[in-house]
């Protein structure tokens, strides 16, 4: 079973590049291939560092700036600007509290995850020479950093100062510029290394456990557990160095790749490396007898410079997934009995013309014809009410103009029945009407009774 991991290149291009083993169906059977999942350009210069910790990944370059990235939501979180110089290591706790990195300005930070703000500015950690390396104990609680000044510090985190130090100008096997500082996972020992030699030191000794000739000069460093270890070489070859083997005994030397190994990382069996030339290549390490196995390769097209292992299963992603939706296939016969739908009918257009009798372009369409006539019907009666008001509106007119004599004439007269109606036999006679009375004047003045004199 492939372990679920992603595999993060820093190169020369400036690059920042993510990687995944899948496993890819075949005539020949199941096959491991490498995907790439991303490609990052945020950088002004090469990268010279990159360190992962569960969701987070810090990188550093020539350029003075640290990017951080949550791999949960797969997106740049914050830059970081505290540094003045190459930003050469970089590391996070195991706790994941703090992000350690060294510059060659001299300056070693302690960065607190989350809220990235400053906790630790160490401006002369290595007498204001460049900091070139720093590992950080599993316990969280101590750091081992090299720099220029070819002395070994070891850092006290929980008070944040120096313990003590280890002058490394004296040991002639590792020359002037020790490299390859890496813990061991149990935290007992660590890794250095010179121009042809590896050297393990142990904590409890204080002093050096095993040291191991190289036919080449060592370039980077991996554990296995906490008693081998694997080192690259300058010729491409790869070392195994077990502190359980005899002294006399030779380490194995293993044929990895044809140019120096720059960078190689370990998690769960698996072992990656990177070559100067841009090949990737995947192992599964058998500790036992001391053998690797290859998976599968790919080329990058690109010179790595770092590399980091970032364990999938440690984080949940917060990305959306997407679903892609098939439509389902439909047979011949199926298709024969599908129905095509109808097209849309045509558009009919009616212009009327300001003459009495108007013309319809469209003859055929009875029922707008029906509407022209039911508006004109309502057009006329509209009109004949109009003139039926106006009529009503003149008679009442004159009406009000008789006298009060003719009104009271017209209520007494005998020519018509209590019920308003003549009692003459013809019948089609209509219905006699109640004339209206003349409004008193708004400046008239009422009459007052007449009162009764009094006898």
């Amino acid at each position: 079973m492939l372990p679920n991991i992603e595999i993060i290149v820093g190169t020369y291009e400036e690059f920042l590049l993510g990687y995944q083993l899948k496993q890819q169906s075949e005539e020949d059977g199941d096959q491991v291939v490498l995907k790439q999942t991303f490609a990052d350009k945020s950088h002004a210069g090469s990268l010279k560092c990159v360190a992962v910790q569960g969701p987070w990944i810090a990188s550093g370059g020539s350029d003075d700036r640290i990017f951080v990235y949550d791999m949960r939501t797969r997106k740049q979180s914050q830059i970081l600007l505290s540094h003045s110089g190459t930003i050469n290591s970089l590391v996070f706790s195991p706790d994941l509290t703090h992000l350690l990195s060294g510059s060659a300005d001299g300056h070693m930070i302690a960065t607190r995850v989350g809220s990235w703000k400053t906790e630790g500015d160490w401006q002369k950690a290595h007498a204001g020479a460049a900091v070139t390396h720093v590992s950080c104990h599993p316990s969280s609680k101590l750091a081992l950093s090299l720099g220029g000044d070819q002395v070994l510090h070891t850092w006290n985190l929980v008070k944040g100062r120096v313990a003590y130090k280890t002058n490394l100008k004296s040991k002639s096997t590792l020359g002037s510029a020790p490299d390859c500082l890496c813990w061991s996972p149990d935290g007992e020992h660590f890794t250095l290394s010179g121009p042809l030699v590896v050297e393990i030191w142990e904590i409890k000794k204080a002093g050096v456990a095993r040291r191991e000739k190289t036919p080449a000069k060592p370039i980077c460093v991996a554990w296995l557990n906490g008693r081998v270890c694997l080192a690259g070489l300058e010729n491409g070859s790869i070392v195994w160095i077990s502190l359980d083997a005899p002294e006399d005994e030779a380490a194995k030397n293993i044929s990895a790749h044809e140019v120096r190994i720059k960078a190689m990382s370990y998690f769960d069996g698996t072992l990656v490396t990177a070559s100067s030339a841009g090949e990737l290549k995947i192992w599964s390490c058998d500790i036992e007898k001391q053998e690797l196995e290859h998976l599968t390769s790919t080329n990058i097209g690109c010179r790595p410079t770092c590399m980091a292992l970032l364990d999938l299963s440690s984080f949940k992603s917060e990305c959306p997934q997407t679903s892609k939706v098939v439509a389902p296939k439909h047979t011949n016969q199926e298709k024969s009995n599908v129905v095509a739908a109808p097209k849309p009918r045509g558009v009919v257009t009616i212009e009327f013309e300001q003459d009495e009798n108007p013309t319809i372009e469209d003859d055929d369409n009875s029922t707008t014809s029906d509407d022209t006539d039911s508006a004109k019907k309502s057009k006329t009666n509209h009109k004949k009410l109009k003139q039926d008001e106006e009529s009503v509106g003149q008679s009442d007119d004159d009406d009000c103009e008789k006298s009060d004599d003719s009104i009271a004439d017209f209520s007494d007269s005998e020519s018509f029945g209590t019920d308003g109606f003549s009692n003459d036999s013809d019948s089609n006679q209509r219905p006699a009407q109640r004339k209206r009375r003349n409004p008193t004047p708004v400046g008239a003045k009422k009459a007052k009774p007449k009162q009764a004199k009094k006898e």
